[in-house]
């Protein structure tokens, strides 16, 4: 059950008397559309059974307050007790000492309101934002672009050849492929031999552990390759696993993981990284739109 906000003016002094009227969270607590919230969340509430839930402007005024703070759900029920310009732009009429709620109700409104009703507040977000940015920024475009990491183990050929050769023998067991000799016996004594090859006595070894791995790797390619056919489902993986197989060291456009073939080697001006760059455009125009487009072309990081 909702349990409404009373706003009939109050005998004793106000909260919107007490507090500067030209304050940021005064002002944006008066262009919010508030009653756009109450008509799209009430239906998720029961109108006569249960307890009476906390007021709809309250929890999405926390959410907002939570953002544009950057805190925890913690932190800011914490410090809307101690700040009487969250408890405006919350709409409470007078001031109270005490937590507006749990903190794990925040988690259950935002289950409760789910991705679509997140995305109604930051449409409103956007709305109250572009009134001020239509007037001041009209027909201009705030571009940069930066290093976006990405989850990826650091890049050896190795570790790539060792994973063609796993993703190889997945496919031909998932789809029951003829396999003239599965190398189970031969790829164990390859991995041992690869262990500890910073050591100098195990260095050798492991370079032609290294040989022979890439070998394997690459008559499992060429063997899938003619038992799936012209056309099979596995076509752009496989030309993925060509390039890797035969990329050089110097080889341009290399590429650094398997299930990331976008990412990077970016020079810094004292680190190397590898991950992807991304450029975000910003447009100040009736609405706000945001692209991501990831760099093909290595560039050096300022």
């Amino acid at each position: 059950m909702i349990k409404k906000l009373h706003n009939s003016p109050s005998l004793f002094s106000s909260l919107s008397d007490m507090l500067n009227q030209s304050h940021p969270l005064y002002k944006l607590s008066d262009k919010i559309d508030w009653a756009k919230f109450d008509t799209a969340f009430a239906p998720l509430y029961s109108r006569n059974n249960g307890r009476p839930a906390k007021p709809i402007r309250l929890m999405c005024g926390l959410l907002i307050l939570k953002h544009l703070r950057n805190l925890s759900d913690e932190s800011v029920v914490e410090q809307w007790s101690e700040n009487a310009y969250y408890q405006y732009f919350c709409g409470m009429q007078e001031f109270s000492p005490v937590a507006p709620c749990a903190s794990s109700e925040l988690v259950h409104f935002r289950n409760r309101i789910g991705e679509k009703g997140i995305e109604l507040i930051f449409q409103e977000s956007i709305r109250v934002n572009n009134e001020y940015d239509d007037y001041h920024h009209h027909d201009t475009a705030f571009i940069d672009s930066t290093v976006q990491e990405k989850n990826i183990t650091i890049p050896t050929d190795a570790k790539l050849h060792k994973k063609i050769v796993g993703k190889m023998l997945a496919i031909v067991h998932k789809l029951d492929l003829p396999l003239r000799q599965s190398y189970t016996f031969v790829l164990k004594g390859i991995y041992r031999d690869q262990r500890f090859r910073n050591h100098p006595k195990n260095r050798k070894k492991a370079l032609r552990a290294d040989k022979k791995l890439r070998t394997i790797a690459g008559r499992l390619v060429r063997e899938l390759k003619r038992n799936l056919g012209e056309q099979s489902l596995y076509d752009e993986l496989i030309e993925r696993f060509e390039a890797v197989l035969s990329q050089r060291r110097n080889s341009p456009k290399k590429i650094y993981s398997i299930h990331e073939p976008e990412v990077q080697c970016i020079h810094g001006r004292r680190i190397m990284l590898i991950a992807g760059q991304t450029c975000v455009a910003l447009f100040h125009q009736r609405s706000l739109f945001k692209l991501w487009n990831s760099l093909a072309s290595s560039a050096a990081s300022a």
